[in-house]
């Protein structure tokens, strides 16, 4: 076979999706985020309401709808349930990695571009996200390919119109799938280049005020049509969450302003290291390069900056900056290659967090055999006990993923003599493999231990009780107790659920290091199960109808 352009694309393609669309659907959705576009997917389709989006059947004004109906689609195909939840982010990987070979390939070269989509699938959190239900890699790819066309615009003099107006577009579709967070960030990185390169275009207002007027078209349709509908109240409420976004921590996610850094060093481990490597190496000195360079660390810096200094913080807040990140890190390994030398510091660094996640990778395959031990280091954590006395089996061949790692990260560190290319090939085949064993060995096991037991009463019970999460946010009662959009509308009064004269058996939920609290606030609750980290609470006063028997057993299901 003869190899170019198209059948590496196609390679990339049929290998992305062999990795990941096997084993979408082994764990159930995660609460949040996951859960929370799922259920907003599902309820378009058992409503027939697929022009706004709703979470417990009412207006969601949180995110537009781009992403809601592309998971409506794929239930439609697949049905709904967690394999189509996450299958348009596989497509989306699909999309990443094709688009990354071919800009590095038209940038530098086709072994450049190969290495780039090795470099990025071969982090943990790059990859990991294409095995996920959330909105960002969608998001993210919008916005880089936004950026990658405004990059080809101003490779001249003269921008070219064409390529500004497929930016506009790109960027529009990304604010139509998470809102305007994605016109900020870009504008912020367009103004941050035209100071640093104010003399190098001949810049025209007209095309400001084309670029704009198109995003705002794809972006604010949804919203225009809301308001066409007569709930203007939608777009409040949106800016108001995006402004608490900013100046607050939303739902508890406050982090320190190194939260970001911190996350991005060690998940996005091997170029994380290599990224920071390329702050000391040699600049290009290819013109074009050397272009695309500046864009993509303004686009690094602009996102890191901008959350950072946002008050909540959730770890794929910052993954957009993975696409410059890798592309800047490829660009360090590609000069060393090309230069036949490989950091000493570098290598010796990568090799200590190599052997660190190692370990973890080990320890979390063998979390049922090593239970006592690491119950001794957490005694009085009420949550890590709860979790932990679950009965979840292990595997000897689930510690070997961590061996896996160990072994590729030294065979780096030894082909690295010889060849700096080959050895940078084993290290991200690796790390690669690696998250892709970890993606279909433990994170269906953390599943278990984490909320399985719980989402498991959730199916058993639906439609026949009542769920009442009290004290926190979620919304996988909603999706897992299969929520109907005709349901009893005092379920919304917790007065109602905790006193009233209800015509169902109502489950309270609650964390079990929250019981205490919650005892003490409703006194008519009486602890019944203990599912994992929460609490099954039922009431216990003369006047309800579905007390249970004085001689029956609190049940202990851990």
């Amino acid at each position: 076979m003869k190899w170019n352009n198209w059948t590496i694309s196609a390679t990339i393609a049929i290998l992305t999706l062999v990795l990941t669309v096997p084993f979408l659907g082994e764990s159930r959705l995660f609460d949040w985020d996951e859960v929370n576009f799922a259920e907003a997917a599902r309820e378009m389709i058992v409503s027939g309401q697929y022009g706004y989006v709703q979470i417990n059947f009412e207006p969601f004004w949180e995110k537009p709808p781009l992403f809601i109906w592309m998971q409506v689609l794929s239930m439609k195909l697949f049905g709904i349930n967690s394999f189509a939840a996450r299958f348009p982010n596989a497509i989306c990987g699909v999309l990443s990695l094709v688009l990354l070979f071919n800009t590095g390939q038209r940038l530098i070269s086709t072994r450049f571009g190969v290495l780039w989509v090795l470099v990025y699938a071969g982090s943990f959190l790059s990859q990991f996200y294409f095995r996920s239900g959330i909105i960002d890699p969608w998001f993210n790819l919008f916005i880089f390919f936004g950026i990658h066309q405004m990059v080809l615009a101003t490779e001249a003099e003269q921008m070219n119109r064409v390529q500004l107006l497929l930016s506009a577009i790109s960027v529009g579709l990304a604010v139509l799938t998470k809102g305007p967070t994605a016109l900020g960030l870009v504008g912020i990185a367009s103004v941050a280049y035209l100071l640093s390169r104010f003399k190098s275009h001949e810049w025209k207002l007209i095309d400001a005020f084309g670029y704009g007027f198109t995003v705002l078209s794809v972006g604010f349709s949804y919203y225009l049509i809301e308001l066409l509908r007569g709930h203007g109240y939608v777009i409040e409420q949106a800016i108001d969450y995006h402004i608490r976004l900013f100046s607050e921590s939303e739902a508890g996610h406050g982090q320190p302003f190194y939260y970001h850094p911190i996350v991005l060093l060690f998940g996005c481990f091997p170029m994380s290291l290599v990224f920071i490597a390329g702050w000391f190496s040699p600049k290009p000195s290819d013109k074009a390069v050397l272009h695309y360079r500046l864009w993509m660390n303004i686009l690094f810096w602009v996102v890191l900056i901008v959350f950072s200094i946002v008050k909540t913080k959730i770890v794929h807040y910052s993954s957009l900056t993975y696409f410059p990140m890798s592309f800047l890190a490829t660009l360090t390994l590609h000069g060393f290659a090309e230069r036949q030398h490989f950091p000493r510091v570098l290598s010796l660094v990568l090799v200590i967090f190599g052997i660190l996640f190692s370990v973890a990778f080990s320890v979390a395959g063998l979390l049922g055999t090593i239970k006592p031990q690491i119950l001794n280091i957490l005694s009085g954590n009420i949550y890590a006990e709860s979790i932990l006395t679950q009965d979840v089996p292990d595997g000897a061949w689930k510690a070997s993923i961590g061996v896996f790692l160990l072994a590729g990260t030294l065979l780096f560190l030894y082909r690295l003599r010889t060849s700096v290319w080959n050895g940078t090939i084993i290290l991200f085949t690796t790390t690669l493999l690696t998250t892709t064993l970890a993606s279909i060995v433990l994170v269906p096991k953390a599943d278990k231990y984490l909320q399985k037991a719980l989402f498991d009463l959730y199916e058993e019970k639906a439609n026949e009780v009542y769920f009442k999460p009290l004290g926190y946010r979620t919304y996988a009662d909603l999706y897992y107790g299969n929520k109907q959009p005709h349901s009893n509308p005092k379920t919304k009064d917790l007065e109602w659920l905790a006193f009233g004269d209800v015509d169902k058996p109502v489950y309270f939920i609650v964390r079990v290091q929250n019981l205490a609290i919650h005892e003490n606030w409703f006194p008519s609750l009486k602890a019944t199960q203990h599912l994992g980290g929460y609490v099954i609470m039922e009431r216990t006063d003369d006047n309800y109808p579905f007390l249970k028997s004085d001689d029956q057993a609190i049940s202990t299901d851990e």
